[in-house]
């Protein structure tokens, strides 16, 4: 996490009770630090302008305009850059999509807890930190690793599956020419097979790792991963 400068927030919600409880748990949140709040879309482009914020927290229902409106008006030349995350009670898989479309780099419903909004800035500070490292990207698996580091949710990773190690699995897999077997895999990272398949069937259940089965001539047939 960037530990320098803060990453500075700005909240727009019409509601300030949310606000207030948002307010409190993004600035409980090493490195991040509450800027501004607006209660309509206007009032946003405004503070947006005036403080320019790194993220933004967007409700999409606003009394002035929709939030989707304030998404894309953010895009705009004289805006300053902000990246947005979209806080809402819509569930809606349109709504989902417009969000995407309109440059939404998370969707969290509300209400939304206090953890799973801590999981979702620090997240968000590591896709930062790599984007701010400098330099030139040398190999593809580099940029998929900075868009894992948004979308990964430790939320739902069991007690028995560490961050390091799934990481570890992604990152070797995405080096891999076509896939690899579990027992392949546990070479490359120094884990014993039992333990690399355990990671790789639990990131297959995420939708991360896709896993085929290889017919030989005998035998039963293996199983080879490789990152979708």
């Amino acid at each position: 996490m960037p530990e320098l400068r803060d990453i500075t927030v700005l909240i727009v919600d019409d509601d300030p009770v949310v606000t207030a409880a948002l307010h409190a748990q993004v600035n409980r949140v090493l490195g991040f630090r509450v800027v501004g709040i607006a209660h309509t879309g206007h009032a946003a482009l405004a503070a947006a302008a005036r403080f320019a914020p790194r993220l933004v927290l967007l409700d999409l229902h606003l009394p002035d305009m929709p939030g989707l409106e304030v998404a894309h008006r953010l895009r705009r030349p004289e805006q300053p850059p902000a990246d947005v995350i979209v806080v809402s009670g819509r569930k809606e898989s349109a709504t989902v999509r417009a969000a995407i479309q309109r440059g939404a780099l998370y969707y969290l419903v509300k209400p939304t807890r206090a953890g799973t909004l801590e999981q979702t800035l620090l997240r968000y500070a590591a896709t930062v930190e790599q984007l701010e490292s400098g330099g030139r990207f040398a190999e593809q698996q580099e940029i998929d690793r900075v868009f894992r580091s948004m979308h990964l949710d430790p939320a739902s990773r069991p007690k028995s599956i560490s961050a390091a190690t799934e990481q570890a699995v992604l990152d070797a897999l995405s080096e891999v020419e076509e896939d690899a077997s579990a027992h392949e895999l546990a070479g490359m990272i120094g884990v014993s097979r039992a333990t690399a398949r355990r990671y790789l069937e639990h990131l297959a259940d995420r939708g991360l790792v896709e896993g085929r089965p290889r017919y030989g001539p005998t035998g039963r047939p293996q199983h080879r991963y490789r990152v979708r």
